[in-house]
Parts: structure tokens; C-alpha cells; sequence
């Protein structure tokens, strides 16, 4: 079948905010497809290369991880999903998305099936598809994980499994839930970092690292060294060469409570709101009508919802952290991209037409 953009959208979300929170006529609705096979409309992700006017075309990359080189330059980044689903094979979609017009792609593992081998077979297909028109030998690429940050004894047991992701040759974590500041500790500082303690200029941490021997695929996917590899593949920025990102979801009433403590945390990258599942624990089924009905209201704009992504935003510039929302074109929207980037958004989800327009206001020099 051909998905309609809002449709692919839909499946591709990495953030979870319910269909019924949509804003504005036009606005995407963001709920998951549940009727497959699903065949992605590849022209929602293979870039119509519309560059800034400000682009530069003697551009030369300074690092592995593009969208931390955008953060160092002060540009936003621009995410979505990566397409993968039922009758997509993620090699084949790797090669595709290879010249996408997105800076970061989410892997959406929290309700996907978690799958290493599609995950390394779309890495590969990445590489073979590259490089970026900036280029980069990929995009970012980063895992919404289902291991959530309940509780110290839960993200213990399951680091394991943050080590093969990043095995993989991803480029990041992203923590759903994160209730609890020694659980989303224990998965970024132990489960994503070597136990090296002679990091130049890299304050040694409480927790020590449990990545082992032998990352051979991720180096390659990188095309480093394995060495080299050892020496990068770190949390950014608490080690200034890393390129590994790290970020959490503020997503429910317990996360609201260590809120503070958490993107306070040495090693975080980025943070955002989760409006989706916030909506569940605020407001319960009143906003999901049975019928399928939309509220009349627009949910993410209510007191209590604008509090919440206040807060999160508020830590996140008190931590230096960068600040991750939805955003779109619609100009009477909250979400709004020129609203959200003067907000101080600086990773957004969003579809193409405004990625095109962040891109030209913030005047990028980086290729597309």
C-alpha cells in the first residue's frame, strides 16, 4: 500500500505523543499504524536537497557524529524514524536512507520488536548507500530503547542489551521513562562507556563502564580502527571527543519528580517531555475518547502539560542539555519551528518542509 506522508509520519515517531494530542488542522497526527505489511513511501525520507542559502559547499566534516557537530556549530538537528517495519528489509531502507534529509535517525525499539541483526543490516546498508552530502559516512543514528529508567536493580540487569545496540555501530541511547536518577545512571554511564580510566582531560566517574572486547562491527560501521574506535565511542559531552549521544524521556509523574537529578546527570546529551505519555498519567482515558473522537481542545497546550515541558526545558538549559520536540509549519501551532527553535529546541522531529525552513532561519552552513 502507498502511506500517505502523515501516515508514514505516524509510524516512523520517535517521541510517542499520542494521535489524539494533535494540534491544528494539518498538524500530524502521530499515532502507530497497527495494520501491516507496510510498504514505506520512500520519498518522505530521501532528501529533495533544498539547502539553506547559506550553505556551504567546501564543507568538510570534524567528526563521526553529525548531529553533535551541528550542537558545536549551534544548530538544531532534524530526526525522524527510520522505516523500518513489516515487508521492509533494513538493509535495502538503509541504503535509501543514506541520502536522507535527515541530521539524526531514531531507531524506535521501546514498541518495535528489538532486532540487532535488522539493526546491523540497516547500519550496513547506510555505509553502502553514503556518504551523507555533508559528508559524513552516515547520519546519527540513535536506539529508543524499551529499557526504561525504573530503578537501579532493573537497569542492572539489563545493560547487556545497551552494549549489543551500540555494538551495532549506532551512534546513540535514548531512554524512555526515566523515572529514576541511579537507573538512567547505571544504563548511561555503565551500560554505554568502556571502563577506561585514562581519558585525557575526562573526569573518571563513580560507575564505571561495562563495554567489552571486541567491537569489530561498530568500528567498521564507523570506518575507524578499533582502537580508534576505543578512544571515540564516549559520551558527549562529558568526554569533548565522544561520539556517543545520550538522552532521556521526562515522560510520567515519577520522572517529573527526579527530573532535576537526572538531566543534571554527567554524560547527558538530551532531553525531552514525552507530551504522549505525559497525557496518560495527567489526564487518563478523558483524552482518548472511545469513539476515536479527538478532544476539542488541544492537550499539549493545557496549564499542566505547558508546565511540565517548561520544566524539562528549564533543566535542560540550566544543564546545558539539548532540548528535543516535536515541530512543524503550522504557524498558529505551539509547535511551531521557528517558534520551537526560538524556544531553544535544538532536536526536533518533524517532517521535511520544517526541516527547510529551521535550516534557512538558523542560516546553516552544513549540507543537506
Amino acid at each position: 500500500m502507498d502511506i500517505k506522508k502523515r501516515d508514514f509520519l505516524s509510524l516512523a515517531a520517535g517521541i510517542g505523543a499520542a494521535a489524539g494530542l494533535a494540534g491544528p488542522a494539518g498538524a500530524q497526527p502521530r499515532g502507530r499504524r497497527l495494520d501491516g505489511p507496510v510498504e514505506v513511501n520512500q520519498r518522505e525520507f530521501v532528501s529533495k536537497n533544498v539547502q539553506p542559502s547559506t550553505v556551504d559547499w567546501n564543507y568538510k566534516p570534524r567528526r563521526i557524529n553529525k548531529a553533535i557537530e551541528l550542537w558545536e556549530d549551534g544548530q538544531p538537528i532534524y530526526y525522524n524514524g527510520w522505516g523500518v517495519g513489516p515487508g521492509v528489509d533494513p538493509y535495502t531502507q538503509g541504503v535509501k536512507m543514506a541520502r536522507t534529509w535527515y541530521d539524526a535517525i531514531n531507531v524506535e525499539m521501546e514498541h518495535f520488536p528489538v532486532d540487532c541483526t535488522a539493526l546491523r543490516e540497516f547500519m550496513r546498508g547506510l555505509v553502502d548507500g553514503g556518504p551523507t552530502r555533508s559528508g559524513h559516512r552516515t547520519p546519527a543514528v540513535f536506539v529508543e530503547t524499551g529499557i526504561i529508567g525504573l530503578d537501579e536493580p532493573y537497569a542492572r540487569a539489563n545493560t547487556w542489551l545497551i552494549e549489543q545496540l551500540l555494538d551495532c555501530g549506532i551512534h546513540g541511547i535514548h531512554q524512555c521513562h526515566a523515572r529514576d536518577a541511579k537507573a538512567v545512571q547505571v544504563t548511561m554511564q555503565m551500560g554505554c562507556r568502556y571502563p577506561f580510566l585514562d581519558r585525557p582531560g575526562v573526569p573518571n566517574l563513580p560507575m564505571r563502564g561495562l563495554r567489552g572486547s571486541g567491537p569489530s562491527w561498530a568500528s567498521q560501521v564507523w570506518g575507524v580502527n578499533l582502537n580508534k574506535y576505543l578512544h571515540v565511542a564516549d559520551l558527549w559531552p562529558l568526554n569533548p571527543k565522544g561520539e556517543l549521544i545520550f538522552g532521556v524521556k521526562i515522560e510520567d509523574t515519577y520522572c517529573d519528580q527526579q527530573a532535576d537529578k537526572i538531566i543534571a546527570l554527567p554524560g547527558m546529551s538530551m532531553a525531552e517531555w514525552g507530551p504522549g505519555d505525559h497525557s496518560y498519567w495527567v489526564y487518563g482515558l478523558e483524552v482518548f475518547p472511545e469513539d476515536g473522537s479527538r478532544p476539542k481542545d488541544v492537550v499539549i497546550d493545557r496549564p499542566e502539560m505547558r508546565k511540565i515541558r517548561q520544566n524539562v526545558l528549564d533543566l535542560c538549559k540550566k544543564n546545558k542539555v539539548m532540548f528535543l520536540n516535536a515541530a512543524n509549519t503550522e504557524k498558529t501551532s505551539s509547535d511551531y519551528i521557528i517558534t520551537q527553535i526560538k524556544d531553544g529546541a535544538m532536536v526536533l522531529e518533524c517532517g521535511e518542509d520544517a526541516a527547510i525552513e529551521g535550516r534557512e532561519y538558523t542560516k546553516r552552513k552544513m549540507p543537506v
